[in-house]
């Protein structure tokens, strides 16, 4: 059986908490602090108070065990001499993103142990509010988490990203994968990526499982069955909203950034049509690709609660526990998964590895599931598949993309993991290693830039705000293609 983890105390948000003063400031507080915290966003749910052993106030700031803010932002304590502001303003969305951030590292660190960033040292940067962008993003060369605000033309409110549990928990399960394997930013395959960003989702969609009032809200919107619309499966509302507002059009499927109640089915991504039709369609763009495996975990966990339930749990306590279960069987099988390049299939076997380690307990609701989205197929789950999965070898191959299809990337040199062994996916890698950058080239994944041209970070981002996967770079005349190390 699978443990839940103990949450963190909570009390609703109390509007008398008093203005911002400067009682105390300075003094470091060793049993942390109490602070903003939303598992969702203001649009779902009001803001509560948490108490947070793990950050720290001092010299008028506020400071956690594994993160830091990139610059200074003033945070003094009010008249009870805690860090509790009014929703809307600086100082609670500073407050309410670095709790979130801090609280998804603890509650991630009950899952992988001690987190080991890839970029080095011990705490990652945050910038809660760094500009006008409805977005937010991950940026391993940078060793930050970074947020933004816009106005929702529509409601006249100013939307932070930084004020969602959900869309910080996200960005905080890209630098925790990157932790654990951060060959995966080192990729061109459809699935790596994919699976980064629906890692993100799933981190998000875990912490929200793990808030009391959040279950409790599920519950009642779904009466324990989680494919019914609910609080849990949209995520990030307030800013989905204010994004659709803006741009006059229903662009993210409504009122949410991502929703995880999907059918999408697993095929070759380089099968995927560059432009398919449909009003939903699925692409091999990575947050599109990522989910195929967001809406099959999501269902597995729904299939946990269903087998709770069936056991005598009320559909509150068995959304919580399916939330932290199905994130132990994704951890372990993170801790177990290649290195370099990751399939879904690898994924899903190595759930099911980690659940027959723990007792079996969730083997037929895995397995259906992922055979259900063509991710596993009948009689996928023999042991030694679940043991070459996690041994699948990769190896660095640099090759010269030649030929009219790469257009004026012609030329150009890129160097990426390929799959072997286990995975292997052709007979000359090279020309397997061609097809994937031809796609992302066509599907507008990789910047061009001309020599001597100076990049800003501004470039870095597509016309949708996504991060670009590669980028041109130039060096002694001769074109590289580099892989961008962020991601949103």
């Amino acid at each position: 059986m699978l443990n839940s983890i103990n949450s963190f105390n909570s009390v609703s948000y109390n509007s008398q908490v008093g203005s911002v003063g400067t009682e105390n400031s300075g003094a470091v507080q060793a049993k942390g602090v109490e602070i903003n915290y939303n598992p969702q966003d203001e649009l779902v749910m009001d803001p509560q108070v948490i108490s947070m052993p793990s950050i720290h106030a001092g010299k008028g700031t506020l400071e956690g065990d594994n993160v830091q803010f990139v610059r200074k932002e003033q945070l003094e304590p009010n008249k009870d001499g805690q860090y509790v502001y009014t929703p809307g303003t600086r100082e609670f969305v500073s407050s309410v993103t670095m709790a979130t951030v801090q609280k998804t590292i603890d509650a991630m660190s009950e899952k992988f142990g001690k987190i080991e960033w890839a970029f080095g040292g011990d705490k990652i940067g945050l910038a809660s509010d760094a500009g006008v962008d409805f977005n937010a993003y991950y940026s391993r060369n940078d060793a930050s988490l970074n947020f933004f605000h816009g106005l929702d033309p529509v409601t006249n409110q100013t939307v932070f990203s930084g004020s969602s549990g959900e869309v910080v928990s996200h960005e905080v399960g890209h630098a925790i994968l990157d932790a654990q394997r951060p060959g995966y930013l080192t990729t061109w395959q459809a699935d790596t990526n994919g699976f980064h960003e629906a890692f993100g989702d799933l981190t998000g969609l875990f912490m929200a499982t793990q808030s009391d009032e959040v279950c409790a809200m599920a519950a009642k919107e779904t009466g324990g069955d989680l494919h019914k619309p609910n609080c849990l499966a949209a995520s990030g509302e307030l800013l989905g909203r204010a994004i659709n507002n803006s741009y006059g059009k229903n662009v993210t499927g409504g009122d949410y950034v991502r929703n995880y109640i999907n059918d999408f089915k697993w095929q070759a991504p380089r099968t995927v049509p560059r432009n398919p039709s449909g009003t939903d369609p699925l692409t091999t763009e990575m947050h599109s690709w990522s989910r195929i495996f967001t809406g099959a975990q999501y269902d597995v966990m729904a299939g946990i609660v269903e087998k709770k339930m069936a056991d005598g749990m009320d559909a509150a306590a068995a959304i919580k526990a399916a939330g932290n279960d199905s994130m132990t069987l994704l951890a372990e099988a993170v801790k177990m998964a290649p290195q370099r390049d990751v399939t879904y299939r690898d994924l899903a076997l190595l759930m099911l590895k980690a659940d027959a380690n723990n007792g079996g307990e969730y083997h037929d609701i895995v397995l259906n599931t992922m055979m259900d989205r063509n991710i596993l197929f009948e009689g996928d789950d023999t042991p030694n598949d679940m043991s070459m999965a996690s041994m699948a070898p990769s190896r660095e191959m640099t090759i010269t993309l030649n030929g009219p299809e790469f257009g004026k990337f012609a030329g150009a040199e890129v160097t990426g993991t390929v799959p072997g062994g286990f995975n292997a996916l052709d007979s000359n890698p090279a020309d397997g290693l061609a097809q994937d950058m031809k796609q992302l080239i066509q599907n507008g994944c990789i910047l061009y830039t001309e020599p001597n041209q100076t990049v800003e970070k501004k470039d870095l981002f597509d016309k949708d705000g996504h991060p670009y996967i590669g980028v041109v770079r130039w060096t002694d005349g001769k074109m590289v293609i580099e892989r961008n190390m962020m991601i949103g």
